[in-house]
């Protein structure tokens, strides 16, 4: 008997899959499309506040798109936009087929709160482009719209807790639902902590900035790290056919990052008007967050040993074996900018911003997409149309995520160096934009092609939500010839 033969197991397995990928397919294909129409906008903003920073002329008669206004809304449209909306799909999804559960009610009220969420996002950016900024990072929008959106994300969080109470839970760790019950508990836990203290408790002056600052880290962390981290554990092993290597790498792993991702963020003030333990706990975490970084690293290197031929035919094993691989270096970024000896050159420059990128474009974007290009097919029917395309997001993305990424990392340290150096004491602050002038040139060039990759990725996911896909039994493999239909490994096109 052949080893791949149908059984009534295998048959039962795939009408219980279908099942729950037709009960979640409207809120997860509507988070994704929204997602990416804020993805596209993120990016090309991203390219004008670049172009502000070289030609500050550049417009001028506009105020609304001057760089004070055009870098928050860039930021607030990937983060909240982009980054939240295709973590709650990717959750939802992974979380419905983990624990075997179908999402049987509130679908209606799932993608209500959507709608509110996108609605709540437009007149926030609005805002930030208006000038009624807060002018605190990642919560630049006016103090009204954090209820809502906390209100929203609490609306797709609720199901995929049920969901994970109510699992058939085999032998063994669960480590991709445990990662995906973590950001649905630590976001709330984050987002309410920071808006409170920012807008509620007034006084707080020098405290507050620290408060911000460990917002941005702990959204990072605890958020869209674990999103992405549990991403990868559910899909390498799935196309790969390799169970995970090691349970207790995983279990390290995951136990590591619950534990210090919440203490880092205020060594962004080393030196400044903070008791000297706040920074100090803060860079002492960031260095000590490679320990789990590295546990995870290992696991991935493991479970894929043998099989990285699939990461040259398997788009979405692609797209997560690469962002896996920034995982580490965002940790080396932000242990580089934490330590006292190298972080005090990098204060305030673009290196920070370069941790932000590496981490949310860098790492958690690539294993988001790597997943949607997955999860599409399964709700919608039929395959990508074009692996040219994928081909083309892909290479695009990855050269233009770490050419932003190595820049800023380069810009920051000459800004460091030069803002550190006694002898530029009376030197205009102009001349030091002047300087990083080059690097902010890459930047621009490298966001305008990423923005031309997710024009494509827009354009290529409209059409499979409409339908429009390729009808074929087999998946989309990233051959030269299309129609190569070798098949992944076992287990891929469950």
């Amino acid at each position: 008997m052949q080893s791949d033969s149908i059984t009534p197991d295998t048959v039962a397995d795939n009408v219980r899959r279908a099942a729950i990928d037709k009960s979640v397919r409207g809120p997860v294909l509507f988070l994704f499309l929204n997602g990416a129409f804020w993805l596209m906008l993120a990016t090309l903003l991203g390219v004008l506040s670049a172009v502000k920073l070289i030609a500050p002329a550049f417009l001028e008669g506009c105020p609304y798109i001057s760089y004070g206004r055009l870098q928050p809304a860039h930021i607030n449209a990937l983060v909240y936009g982009w980054g939240v909306q295709a973590a709650l799909g990717v959750m939802l999804w992974i979380m419905a087929r983990r624990s075997g559960q179908e999402l049987r009610s509130g679908k209606s009220l799932l993608i209500a709160a959507g709608v509110f969420w996108n609605i709540t996002i437009t007149f926030g950016i609005l805002g930030v482009l208006m000038n009624k900024s807060t002018s605190m990072e990642w919560l630049e929008m006016p103090k009204w719209t954090w209820p809502i959106l906390l209100l929203c994300f609490l609306t797709y969080a609720w199901p995929m807790a049920r969901m994970f109470g109510r699992a058939f839970r085999p032998e063994g760790f669960m480590v991709s639902t445990w990662y995906i019950l973590g950001a649905c508990f630590w976001f709330p836990w984050i987002f309410i902590t920071a808006n409170v203290a920012l807008h509620c408790l007034p006084g707080l002056g020098a405290l507050g900035a620290g408060i911000n600052a460990w917002y941005v880290h702990a959204v990072i962390l605890l958020f869209f790290v674990p999103v992405g981290i549990g991403a990868a554990y559910y899909f390498i092993p799935k196309i790969t056919g390799q169970p995970i290597a090691s349970a207790q790498l995983a279990s390290g792993g995951f136990w590591g990052l619950a534990i210090l991702g919440g203490w880092t963020g205020m060594q962004k003030y080393m030196g400044g008007p903070l008791p000297a333990w706040m920074p100090a706990v803060g860079a002492f975490t960031a260095v000590m967050l490679l320990i789990p970084v590295g546990l995870v690293g290992l696991n991935h290197h493991l479970t894929t040993l043998g099989k990285h031929s699939s990461v040259a035919t398997s788009p979405t094993l692609r797209f997560i074996f690469f962002g896996s691989l920034f995982y580490p270096v965002s940790g080396v970024v932000l242990a580089l900018i934490s330590t006292f000896w190298s972080g005090a050159a990098m204060q305030f420059t673009q290196a920070w911003y370069a941790f932000q990128m590496v981490s949310v474009y860098g790492f958690f974007s690539m294993c988001a997409f790597g997943a949607i290009y997955y999860i599409v097919p399964r709700l919608s029917g039929c395959e990508w149309l074009s692996v040219r395309l994928i081909r083309n997001h892909f290479w695009f993305s990855v050269y233009g995520v770490s050419t932003i990424v190595i820049m800023g990392l380069v810009a920051g340290w000459q800004q460091g160096a030069d803002l550190n150096n006694p002898a530029f004491w009376d030197q205009n602050f102009m001349n030091h934009v002047i300087n990083s002038r080059p690097y902010v040139v890459a930047r621009a060039v490298a966001f305008g092609l990423i923005s031309f990759s997710n024009a494509l990725f827009l354009l290529h996911l409209m059409l499979m939500v409409a339908g429009l896909g390729r009808r074929s039994n087999a998946p989309t493999l990233l051959h030269r010839e299309h129609h190569d239909e070798q098949a992944l490994p076992t287990g891929s096109h469950a």
